[in-house]
Formats: structure tokens, sequence, C-alpha cells
């Protein structure tokens, strides 16, 4: 019996070739099928590390009640971390900027899982502002903040010396000019860029500025915009606008997204996406010379676009007609809907005789999908981001809006 149990085949998956290993990875549709199969066992776990790069995948949606949902499996995930007392949870990118009950500040990290404290921003929400939105690199952080007794925004940041070396830190503030709405921030090349919206006469203007060293510095001055391909004049609906500022590799676009309303405003009735329109900045390294060009293509890329996080990804064999990745030159968006009304949009009002521009703020947290989809640059098509099904599974109430996550591999 010794010598046939000592004959007995030993089994062959930790053994198998990381060839084999790779295709296999590269062929899982989630984020947390690719963490199990990693956690199978130590040479898997070795292995999956040494494969890179991996086929982008679709990052997580963070839902209104603290959930955590992943594309395209739908699976339902919770981070302990991220609701003990959490008084803000904003999305960095690949990690969460956290606020909790005692005032800490925290970095944490989904993937695996790891938490960085950032002491220097805990006197930053004594006031319990909005928060807008956070960025983040090794070397600083900044936050787009608004005042609850006010609707002035401004931005704080936190620059280090060294890769989080919070004993040497230096912290500025950036308030935004009257007249102007900071539309969203950014980290491009290691500097802060705010996206300025103003008024030019009936018209928006877009400037971009940048925040560095202290000193603010004008790049785009912008542009005014010409008569729209796709509006109608003789049209009864009314637009809101949302923009928004993507790093997407080595480029920094402005991308501006349209939804449309009947007139009279009816806050209940529901309100449809109907175009994006896609903008670099261009010659920003020289001096005077930087402005807006409007681009038809994401140079295999896309976009994910959110006011709590905007990314850029590299598109995937096959994108979305395999059903599992990111297809080339699409704008995937949320729909950050609070009740009846979406916080932070611009009222872009087309009409003569009526106002121009005003914020719209207020509301609570559900349908939070209904106008959430992924448009087609090429054909200006706009399909559904969740099924019937993962929109029924994401219902619920919570204090959050929704955003995205993008756990590292």
């Amino acid at each position: 019996m010794a010598a046939s149990s000592s004959s007995s085949p030993r089994c062959p998956w930790p053994d198998l070739q990381p060839e084999l290993l790779g295709v296999v990875l590269s062929r899982l549709p989630s984020h947390a099928d690719r963490v199990r199969l990693a956690a199978v066992c130590r040479p898997w776990r070795s292995n999956a590390r040494l494969l890179r790069p991996l086929p982008p995948l679709l990052p997580w949606l963070a839902l209104c009640d603290g959930t955590f949902l992943s594309l395209p499996d739908g699976a339902i995930h919770r981070l302990p971390a991220a609701d003990d007392g959490v008084s803000v949870r904003a999305s960095t990118g690949s990690r969460l900027f956290l606020v909790h009950g005692d005032g800490r500040c925290s970095l944490m990290s989904p993937s695996p899982s790891a938490t960085t404290p950032v002491p220097e921003a805990a006197s930053w929400f004594q006031g319990k502002p909005v928060v807008r939105k956070v960025v983040a690199s090794d070397h600083l952080i900044a936050a787009l903040v608004e005042s609850k007794n006010s609707e002035t925004a401004k931005v704080i940041i936190s620059t280090r010396g060294q890769p989080w070396d919070t004993t040497r830190c230096s912290t500025m503030e950036w308030a935004e000019p009257e007249g102007g709405l900071v539309s969203d921030i950014a980290i491009f090349k290691g500097k802060i860029y705010a996206l300025l919206t103003t008024k030019m006469k009936r018209y928006r203007q877009h400037e971009l500025r940048i925040l560095d060293d202290g000193h603010e510095q004008t790049t785009i001055h912008g542009t005014l915009p010409g008569q729209e391909a796709w509006y109608d004049p003789n049209s009864t609906e009314f637009h809101l606008q949302q923009n928004y500022l993507v790093v997407s590799g080595d480029r920094l676009l402005m991308v501006e997204q349209r939804i449309s309303e009947p007139w009279p405003r009816d806050w209940g009735a529901l309100k449809l996406t109907r175009h994006f329109k896609v903008l670099e900045a261009t010659d920003l390294s020289s001096s005077g010379c930087a402005h807006w060009t409007e681009v038809d293509t994401l140079m295999g890329r896309a976009l994910f676009v959110s006011q709590g996080c905007s990314e850029s990804l590299p598109a995937s064999a096959g994108g979305q007609s395999s059903g599992t990745g990111v297809e080339e030159d699409c704008i995937y968006f949320l729909n950050e809907k609070k009740g009846s009304s979406q916080p932070g949009l611009a009222f872009l009002n087309l009409k003569p005789g009526r106002p121009f521009v005003s914020k719209i703020n207020g509301g609570n947290c559900e349908n939070a999908f209904q106008d959430s989809g992924v448009y087609n640059m090429r054909d200006r098509t706009v399909m559904p981001l969740l099924s019937e099904t993962l929109v029924a599974s994401t219902a619920g109430e919570g204090p959050w809006s929704p955003t995205w996550l993008f756990p590292e591999p």
C-alpha cells in the first residue's frame, strides 16, 4: 500500500506552464476572477505577477450604498475600511480617498488591500465642505471642494519633496475666480490643471489653468464655440452640459457631455445624453501657443468619465465584441444623479432671452444608472452601460455618488 501511495500521480496544476497560465489569465472577464486565479497556489501567484501587461479590464462601479460592482460579471464587493464611519469617499483612480469618523485621512487600495495615511489633509475637511473631486500621485494630492454656505469652490494642493514623505510637504489653496466655474481638475505630467468655465456674452469658454508651486498660470484662454452639428435651433429641448478633464496616455483631453431635457423643465423627466465632444489641449509646452483642438479618435484608447473620477484605458483586443473588454473610441459615462437633479452640472441654455448658466445641486440617490451608457465616437450612438438585471442589482439608497474605481491587477 505504501508503494502504491508513493507512486500516485502528482497534481499537475501548480506546474502549469506560464504561457498557458497567461492565456487563461488574459481571458478572465473580471478583476475578481484574476485575483482568485492568483490565490489558487503560490506558483500561480508568482507567475501571475510576471505576466504583464495584461489586457485591461472594465473598472468597478462605486455604488451609492458603499458597495462596488465589478463589470461585466456583476459581482458586488464590499470594502470594510471604506464604510466604517467614513464621511468622505472619493475615487482617485486605483485608490479610494477616505475621511474617517475621527478626522483621519487615508488612501486605500482595494487590491491588494492596503491603506496609506494622508495626515496633511486632515485639516481640509473640518468645515465639512462638499468634496467634488480628489486626485493623487506619489508626490501630490489635491481636492476640489465647495463650501456648504456658498457656491464658491477652491482647490487645495499638498506637494511632497519625496514620494509620500509627509515631513516635507507644502500646502496651497486656489480659489475659484468670480464669474467662473471650476468644472474639473487633473494631474498631468506632475502638475495640477484646473478646467475653468466662464461666459462670453451668450456663450461659454473653457480656460485651462495650471496650478504649480503656488502660482497660477492660464495655459489656454478659451475659445468660442461654433455652430454644433447636432443642435437643432427649432428644438424645444434644453441642454445640460458637463465638462471633464481626462489624461489619456500622453494627451490631456477635455470632454463635453450634452444632456437634453424637455421644456418646460420637468425635474422628474428622464434626461438623456445626446452628444459628446472631445478636445485636446495642444502645444502646452509652447508659451502662449496652447489651444483646444477637436479630435475624432482616442488613438486606441477609451475614456471613462464621471464627476468624481475620470480615467483612460487602452482598448482590449476584441473590445466589447467579446463582452469582456474595453472598446476603442468609446466614452463610458455615468449619470451621477441624486434624485431629480444632477449636482455640479452647468445648465447651458441655447435659447435667446433666457439665463445662460446656473449650477444645479441637491436631492437623494436613486435611479443612478438610468442615463449611463457607452458613447461610440465613430457612429455617435449610445449603448446601455448595464443590463436591466445589473441595474436592478444596483438599486438602493446611500450617501455616495456613483463613480469609477480602477483596481490594479
